[in-house]
């Protein structure tokens, strides 16, 4: 007998009554879209209030609510560059806000005494990656030199810093982060990056020499002092709230201390759970002085929900990092989870100097700690090499390559979100009965059975295997059990053993020769 939600048993007035049921209107796999999240610092020029959740729809929204130059106004701009279209938020964090702020000094009084630039040039500044071209002009005293480079800084209001004239003579140049925390002290500030840029000269002493940058104590030397002092960082702890139930499928942060990784690993495994179902994926960077300092972060950690990517001497800021590799793998496994991202191109960031990228074997060192790896390619360009999580080992600390690469739990969350919706829309949501096998189903009665629900997934899988998610379907089908659970009645048990597909990862060829 056909059951009706709508038109009773019991009508007696003349008409036809139709009702609409559309709990048999999906056939193939649903849209998945995925959403962003990007935490990080403001600055006092941003509009919105700290711990908002606001979207970033379109490029350079975000300078005007978190202030051009912050850190969340940086890594929403670098994840634009790199992916326009997958839908993203972005939000101010409220904590640590009264931190120090990073700063630095370039002396330059000492370089140049009461001597005089001899010649006309250019000084090729880079902060952060973005050029600084100070005009040299012969007869330029120390402290004109100074006006002019904290012109030519605070001209740039896409830099992560500040510049004003200081010292004695007012002949020193004192360079402060906008932010501050921790991360500004990792804000880069170098000289001549590409090739054929170069100081122009100037007498010291009677003698001509180039404007150089050193260890200070000489006449002829310029000194630099590193940015330092940058301190208390906000705790990414003030977000959950904030998101509460809503799904963000990444969640890119800057921060590489133990306790805000702390934070984010045990959100990120809370709401993998099934009985929460927010699956995400988190993304961090980290800009180091050797490659034992991001084997020791690597090996600190050990969470399938979290990528980490490392660097040496990296023009740009790690947050611009994690950035870059969040908005890459976000479009391309939304795209495709299984499909491997090797070599795609991060857009916007510069390599470090040649002597400073990871050797071949350092590379494969670090993927076995739990940092990612990038290259670069012939026209200069960073790319991703291996997106791997920084899970290494079970609970027993027994090496454990279940969740290395980033595919596994892409693939395992879009293989759940279709299957949910696949059984919610067919039996949960039209309220189905529920009776075993043996009970004589009716069309269009709305009875199901673990036969009914075994057939609906096999069918699903079937489609999961025509997109390339899983392989070996007979095998599946063969292993599958649906049962009605013995003590509640009402529930149906099922056992997936789905055997995912793999990455085509590395060839090894014997070529044998013959002379």
């Amino acid at each position: 007998m056909i059951t009706f939600n709508n038109i009773p048993t019991t009508v007696r007035t003349p008409n036809a009554f139709v009702e609409i049921d559309n709990s048999r209107a999906l056939k193939g796999l649903l849209q998945n879209p995925h959403k962003v999240l990007i935490l990080g610092q403001k600055h006092s020029e941003g509009t919105v209030d700290l711990d908002v959740l606001m979207a970033i729809s379109r490029d350079n929204l975000a300078d005007g609510y978190f202030g051009a130059g912050s850190i969340l106004a940086r890594m929403c701009n670098t994840f634009k560059n790199n992916n326009p279209n997958t839908e993203l938020y972005a939000m101010a964090l409220g904590s640590g806000i009264a931190g120090t702020a990073a700063s630095c000094t370039i002396v330059l009084s000492g370089a140049v005494y009461s001597n005089a630039v001899s010649c006309n040039g250019t000084w090729y500044l880079m902060i952060n990656g973005e050029e600084v071209q100070v005009a040299i002009t012969s007869g330029m005293s120390a402290a004109s030199i100074a006006t002019a480079v904290v012109a030519a800084i605070n001209s740039n209001s896409n830099l992560p810093v500040r510049a004003a004239v200081t010292g004695s003579g007012l002949a020193n140049v004192t360079i402060s982060a906008i932010c501050s925390g921790t991360l500004g002290n990792y804000i880069n500030i170098r000289e001549n990056y590409y090739e054929g840029q170069s100081i122009p000269l100037h007498f010291v002493s009677g003698s001509i020499g180039p404007l150089t940058v050193g260890s200070g104590g000489l006449a002829s030397r310029i000194f630099f002092s590193v940015m330092a002092g940058g301190a208390t960082n906000p705790d990414l702890g003030d977000a959950w709230a904030v998101i509460d139930n809503e799904q963000f499928h990444y969640i890119i942060q800057p921060y590489i201390e133990a306790a805000n990784l702390i934070e984010i690993e045990d959100e990120l495994a809370d709401r993998f759970l099934p009985l929460n179902d927010l699956q995400g994926h988190g993304f961090g960077a980290v800009r180091v002085s050797a490659i034992a300092s991001a084997t020791a972060l690597g090996n600190s950690r050990n969470s399938p929900h979290n990528t980490i990517i490392a660097a040496i001497d990296a023009p740009q800021c790690p947050e611009e990092w994690a950035a870059a590799v969040g908005a890459v793998a976000a479009w391309n496994l939304n795209i495709d989870p299984a499909r491997p991202l090797h070599f795609l191109k991060l857009k916007g960031l510069l390599p470090p100097p040649i002597d400073k990228r990871f050797t071949r074997a350092e590379r494969d060192i670090l993927l076995y700690d739990g940092i990612a790896t990038w290259v670069v390619d012939t026209g200069g360009n960073v790319l991703l090499e291996r997106c791997i999580t920084t899970y290494q080992t079970n609970a027993l600390g027994i090496l454990d390559p279940s969740y290395l690469d980033i595919q596994t739990l892409a693939t395992l969350g879009e293989i759940r979100y279709q299957y949910k919706a696949r059984m919610v829309n067919r039996f949960i949501i039209p309220r189905f009965k529920l009776a075993d096998d043996t009970f004589p189903v009716q069309p269009g009665s709305y009875v199901a059975t673990p036969r009914t629900v075994k057939q609906e997934t096999i069918a699903l899988f079937t489609l999961l295997r025509d997109r390339g998610l899983i392989e070996n379907l007979d095998d599946f089908i063969d292993n599958i059990v649906v049962e009605r659970d013995i003590s509640d009645r009402n529930r149906v048990n099922v056992l997936l053993p789905c055997d995912l597909i793999n990455q085509f990862r590395v060839l090894a060829a014997n070529l044998q020769f013959i002379l």
